[in-house]
């Protein structure tokens, strides 16, 4: 950092070389006043005004830095120097979003365990066999994504408490799984609601997964948890049909139209805590249909997964989440479509001029900054943006890859493939999963006339 005399020598200061106050100013408010002046200077700034401010604090080192500048602008000025309104307004807008009533102020609450044991806790055997099976997956003898054999893990460490509670031995037994089931068929989640059945079959799937990879259990007993699961898959995909009924009610062309409507509706707010909010919902509902990357929206951070590169905002060496570990796994090659970028535009500027949004991008890269805050800046909950889509439209924003085979899928085999490569699904069977019940029904209709049209060509009854 510069010492005083480094920066009294700069041409700028030389008219006020013999200002009796700049000598025993605080070195770190001449600092202030020194980089202030510098960005003036490089931005054309002829007199201040509140975006000026705010975009200088943004761009070197924060709102601290304005108390400062404050300080050293009186001090050298007076009190009625004209620069100090814009200066205490950018500090009030700042001191705004910190103090914001919506984030909660106080220490989250001590975790306790109330369903599960630490992996500390789990039989030795449990253990050992946990760490074989990482070796090993590891060392490329079979697939597993670090998702799976966390959730496979956790699942272990659920049943064991759950053998805890209610006096079994801590093994995976016949009898041992089927209290776990009726546990888990009766409890009631955080949401209020008894577990879907949906999570049920995974919490079973991964208890198989583990009692076939560790080579420990007899083929009879997986069995049985086969036939169960099978029992489990026919209740969850009555429950799968919720979410096509959700996406059959969704307009999709609307989405883009009310992300944009509550871009546009920033301008009502005052506060600029809640202009930061909805920004953050407008881009929340915006990206995931060009971009759908599952849960991981809320984590990409600008400069270390999304950069600015040829007029378009796209991902550097990413790799989702649920695959990036193994050893094939290639970047995956997203970026947000041109027609949707400036939402991410609006969160880097917030309420400053967009001449600063060039250096607020480079500066957003070079510090890691995240996609998705609170407006105090603390970072977003891993579901804020199903939250988004579920309280816009009705169902999590999981629905983007089902959308995204809607749309590919009535345009042919072609565009279904390519569907794939968006969605980075590498399977035909997870591409028939997502492919949702409302494109099938308007291909089968397609089908339809198209076979009306050849009985009318060729002037043959419909019923012969």
């Amino acid at each position: 950092m510069l010492r005083r005399h480094e920066i009294l020598a700069k041409p700028h200061w030389q008219a006020v070389a013999g200002h009796p106050v700049l000598p025993a100013l605080p070195l770190e408010e001449l600092r202030a006043l020194d980089s202030l002046v510098d960005f003036m200077r490089m931005h054309g700034c002829a007199s201040l005004t509140g975006s000026d401010c705010r975009a200088w604090a943004r761009l070197n080192g924060g709102p601290d830095g304005l108390e400062q500048a404050l300080r050293a602008v009186e001090a050298t000025e007076g009190p009625a120097a004209p620069e100090l309104g814009a200066l205490r307004t950018a500090r009030d807008m700042f001191a705004a979003r910190m103090d914001y009533a919506s984030i909660p102020r106080e220490p989250r609450r001590a975790y306790s365990r109330t369903l599960s044991v630490a992996v500390a806790d789990l039989p030795a055997k449990w253990q050992s066999r946990l760490e074989d099976i990482r070796a090993r997956r590891d060392d490329g003898e079979f697939r597993l994504a670090d998702d799976i054999l966390e959730r496979m893990t956790r699942k272990l460490c659920q049943y064991a408490h759950h053998m805890g509670q209610i006096g079994l031995d801590c093994e995976l037994t016949l009898g041992g799984l089927q209290a776990f089931y009726d546990f888990e068929t009766t409890r009631i989640s955080n949401r209020g609601a008894p577990l879907r059945p949906s999570t049920i079959l995974n919490t079973f799937s991964d208890l198989r997964y583990y009692m076939r990879l560790s080579g420990d259990y007899p083929a009879d007993l997986i069995a049985e948890i086969g036939r169960l699961l099978e029992k489990l898959g026919d209740r969850a995909e009555a429950v799968v049909s919720q979410k096509y009924a959700a996406l059959a009610k969704i307009d999709v062309k609307a989405i883009r139209p009310r992300a944009q409507d509550i871009l546009d509706s920033v301008a009502k707010y005052t506060n600029p805590a809640q202009r930061h909010i909805r920004r953050n919902r407008a881009v929340a509902l915006a990206i995931p249909p060009t971009t759908p990357l599952r849960r991981e929206w809320h984590e990409l951070r600008f400069g270390r997964d999304l950069v600015w590169a040829d007029g378009r905002y796209r991902l550097r060496d990413y790799k989702l989440r649920k695959t990036r570990n193994r050893r094939w796994r290639e970047p995956y090659p997203g970026s947000v479509h041109p027609d949707v970028q400036h939402f991410v535009d609006a969160v880097l500027l917030q309420d400053e001029d967009p001449k600063y949004l060039d250096a607020l991008r480079v500066r957003a890269e070079t510090e890691s900054w995240p996609l998705f805050s609170h407006p105090d800046g603390s970072l977003v909950a891993e579901n804020y943006v199903s939250q988004v889509w579920s309280a816009e439209l009705g169902t999590g924003a999981h629905i983007a890859r089902t959308i995204v085979y809607d749309i590919l899928f009535a345009l042919g085999q072609d565009a279904t493939r390519g569907g794939m490569i968006v969605n980075d699904h590498r399977s035909d069977a997870a591409t028939a999963n997502y492919i949702g019940r409302q494109a099938r029904i308007a291909a089968f209709a397609a089908a339809e006339r198209a076979r009306d049209e050849i009985f009318d060509a060729y002037g043959v009854a419909e019923d012969n």
